[in-house]
């Protein structure tokens, strides 16, 4: 094994062997050859960029609420978003582990979320209501996002990919429901 200057744009140094020059420690994309067009892998993995920034977005929010909550309904909102925010942890590294599978490197930076993202960055005092409320606007956010993904994937053939989108959309609507019952 020698070392050698990668390609990639961010010019990290990647061991490679000589003998097999597509062996390399960094790969930030590749092509998976599991059956999809090379052009259905980027537009997947650039629509589930987007369902990654929301949900971390999301991620973020809850746990703030969680955190925040006061008043006569803080155990309820309190328990109810320790769960919502455990689920969304674990879905955004599922997301991003689906985004890799791909092909194609997952975003990881607050800036990129907040460019990817359709949820608004809030942080203010605002009552128990409010943050409820807030909270089923942005799973609702959440939701279309999931559609959208969701249409690419099913255009593509993902089914994979598809599958992961259908049991995220389903959790989110949960959640506006359970969050809706918080305030009804």
């Amino acid at each position: 094994m020698t070392k050698s200057k990668s390609t990639a744009t961010d010019d990290l140094v990647a061991l490679t062997d000589p003998n097999n020059p597509s062996l390399t420690a960094y790969q930030p994309e590749f092509a998976p050859g599991t059956g999809l067009s090379e052009g259905a892998y980027a537009e997947v993995a650039d629509e589930l960029g987007k369902v990654l920034a929301d949900s971390f977005q999301l991620f973020i929010k809850t746990q703030g609420v969680h955190w925040n909550v006061a008043g006569a309904a803080f155990y309820g909102v309190h328990k109810l978003t320790e769960q919502q925010y455990g689920e969304i942890y674990a879905a955004i590294d599922e997301i991003a582990e689906r985004i890799r599978a791909l092909g194609h490197k997952a975003p990881a930076s607050y800036t990129t979320y907040g460019h990817l993202s359709c949820i608004s960055d809030e942080d203010r005092p605002i009552d128990t209501g409010q943050q409820v409320a807030m909270l089923m606007r942005d799973n609702g956010l959440v939701c279309q996002t999931l559609r959208d993904a969701l249409d690419i994937a099913e255009e593509h053939g993902d089914i994979v990919t598809a599958d992961l989108l259908t049991r995220r959309l389903g959790d989110h609507e949960k959640y506006v429901w359970m969050l809706r019952m918080q305030i009804a």
